[in-house]
């Protein structure tokens, strides 16, 4: 079979034809889907073509200029979970196979992976000559560390290299927070690195039907209540012991007084789901914490406009959450705890920090309700430093990668 690979490379400014490989159930209201989609989004309103390579799990988006190429679903498994995995390792093989047989039936001008298929991507950039553009969204070494399970030396150092190699093979490099450019700068001096922060945060690729506020109020029994809201995954390291952990803390202050706040926890996988109702039970804390389980992100923006604390519990880490620039634009006051992942971003100005513990989450969250002076402050000085985060400036920095990696001198 001729490889229809070998291709020069488009001048730069033309429409080009994408190859993208995300192993990744796209779409999933999770931070990278989010990620791949607004990079898609921005590709193809700037007139390119974009291949998808990904899983055979979740909704297709709806996007001019993409076509969804999914790989077989595997017996007896309906979803991907966040993290390492055996079905993600057969799934990651399937998509290598795919992608190999996509290169060598068709012209790409260019292909562009994301996370742990950045490495096969740059083998077949190097063989076949194709620009290589790699999408770092973590420290895939850092990443795998955080499931206790593969938190091993010897797994971490697999990851490491591999991670290492696959800069060495990319001509461009993508990076969503100045930790990981600082990384790529120390690993590949040198190699042309774009930070492309996840700027974006509307959700206009989904047709889903969406409840009002007032309806989502009189759901969840909040009608005359302050609401603070957590959306997000329900893995360990996103700190759902330090949300649980506050509102024991300020539910002991009560004195047998009915509330006048309540916590909703959205997200997460339905056994997740199932488990923290089950301990919010065992806590006591029925009253005061309800666990909503995952909601599409049309309605997830619902929560938001419904809400007056917006929460980020992470305890560990140092990639910055994608939702920080929705929550930062939202005009909502944000808690967070105080660690790098936030702090690349948050200020005791435009929202409280707080260390990651549950009696001093509490203390903040408590401090927030409790003043809507402070709400009203934090969340107009996060709002005016988000009118930096605009779609344009994340559109210019997408073209750039483009632009770079059809570029000669973009290649190593």
């Amino acid at each position: 079979m001729t490889c229809g690979g070998l291709t020069m490379s488009s001048p730069r400014g033309r429409s080009i034809h994408v190859l993208m490989a995300a192993p990744q159930p796209i779409f999933e209201p999770r931070g990278t889907p989010f990620s791949v989609v607004y990079r898609i989004r921005a590709l193809c309103k700037a007139g390119h073509r974009v291949d998808l390579v990904t899983y055979p799990y979740g909704r297709d988006p709806r996007i001019d200029g993409l076509r969804m190429v999914r790989v077989p679903k595997l017996p007896g498994v309906s979803g991907v979970k966040i993290g390492p995995s055996v079905p993600k390792l057969f799934l990651d093989a399937m998509m290598a196979v795919w992608i190999l047989g996509m290169v060598c039936r068709r012209r790409y001008d260019c292909i562009w992976s994301h996370e742990e298929a950045g490495l096969f991507c740059g083998l077949v950039s190097r063989v076949l000559g194709i620009p290589h553009v790699y999408d770092m969204h973590s420290d895939l070494s850092q990443q795998i560390g955080n499931f206790r399970k593969y938190n091993l030396r010897p797994i971490v150092g697999v990851f490491r290299a591999w991670e290492q190699l696959t800069l060495r093979m990319s001509d461009v490099v993508l990076t969503i927070c100045d930790d990981l450019l600082e990384t790529v700068r120390r690993v590949v001096p040198g190699k042309r690195v774009i930070l492309a922060e996840n700027y974006c945060t509307e959700v206009d690729f989904l047709d889903d039907a969406v409840p009002s506020v007032e309806e989502l109020r009189e759901r969840h029994g909040v009608e005359n209540s302050l609401v603070a809201l957590y959306i997000g995954s329900l893995e360990s390291y996103q700190g759902i012991d330090i949300l649980t952990g506050a509102a024991t803390e300020l539910k002991s202050k009560l004195n047998g007084e009915t509330p006048a706040w309540k916590m909703l926890i959205v997200g997460g996988r339905e056994a997740q789901v199932s488990s923290l109702r089950a301990e919010v039970s065992r806590l006591g804390l029925d009253g005061v914490v309800e666990v909503v389980g995952s909601v599409s992100p049309p309605v997830v923006d619902v929560y938001v406009r419904m809400c007056d604390v917006l929460l980020s519990a992470r305890s560990k880490g140092t990639n910055v959450p994608l939702k920080l620039y929705s929550y930062m634009k939202s005009g909502k006051a944000i808690l967070a705890t105080n660690i790098y992942s936030h702090t690349q971003l948050l200020t005791d100005e435009n929202s409280v920090l707080a260390d990651p513990t549950g009696e001093a989450f509490g203390e903040g969250l408590g401090r927030l309700l409790g003043d809507e002076g402070l709400r009203k402050r934090v969340s107009e000085n996060a709002s005016r430093e988000a009118m930096a985060f605009s779609n344009e400036v994340f559109e210019r920095n997408i073209a750039m990668a483009v632009d770079w990696a059809m570029s000669p001198a973009g290649a190593d």
